[in-house]
């Protein structure tokens, strides 16, 4: 196996060593975390992360917050392989950029679009013909209408819905549970049923 080195060693880090050693393809042989509070994560040993550190192994960013995210990602040099659980569902059509991570039971639909380092997570699903932009994280059971559009570093907040060919701007946050049925803006954050602008953020 080729051997992988992992940016981040909050919550997330657990849910992707986990998902890089089920794809049995990478071995994650170092954490490299800004403010280390764990010595090993899942048996991978974790260390600081400096402004010069430099990955010589290929790279995975485990961290869902999208801004910190792409701020990591702009800083590699090295392959960021994407990884698909084998318990998801990817049909064939889709096409997936590169640091991508689609978690156990995801759904990602036929003519499917995924940006880079966006995270698919538990259980969500992406319909057919929905593109989502880079450094995108769609939460745990969100669920995701055919023929959407959605903007760079958007939240798909856990088991929000959004109706049929909805677009949603860039660095929007929807909160939990939300149910999106008309397009929204950039950088704004929206909440309930149906969902409802509560407040304008900046990336």
């Amino acid at each position: 196996m080729k051997e992988i080195t992992i940016f981040g060693g909050g919550g997330h880090c657990y849910a992707l060593v986990a998902l890089i050693k089920a794809t049995k393809e990478y071995e994650p042989v170092l954490i490299l975390d800004k403010n280390p509070s764990e010595q090993a994560i899942l048996g991978v040993p974790v260390k600081k992360r400096t402004s010069d550190t430099i990955s010589k192994t290929p790279a995975a960013i485990a961290i869902g917050n999208n801004s910190i995210r792409k701020k990591i990602a702009e800083t590699l040099t090295g392959f960021c392989p994407s990884f698909v659980h084998n318990t998801a569902m990817m049909y064939p059509s889709a096409t997936v950029g590169i640091g991508v991570q689609v978690l156990p039971n995801a759904v990602v639909d036929a003519a499917v679009v995924l940006g880079d380092f966006t995270i698919v997570n538990n259980n969500a699903t992406v319909s057919h013909n929905t593109k989502v932009g880079a450094y995108c994280h769609i939460a745990i059971n969100a669920a995701i209408s055919g023929g959407c559009i959605i903007g760079e570093g958007t939240l798909v907040g856990a088991g929000s819905v959004l109706l049929p060919e909805i677009t949603i701007g860039k660095w929007v946050t929807i909160g939990a549970g939300a149910v999106v049925t008309k397009d929204v803006p950039d950088g704004v954050t929206v909440v309930g049923n149906p969902a409802r602008i509560i407040k304008t953020t900046y990336e």
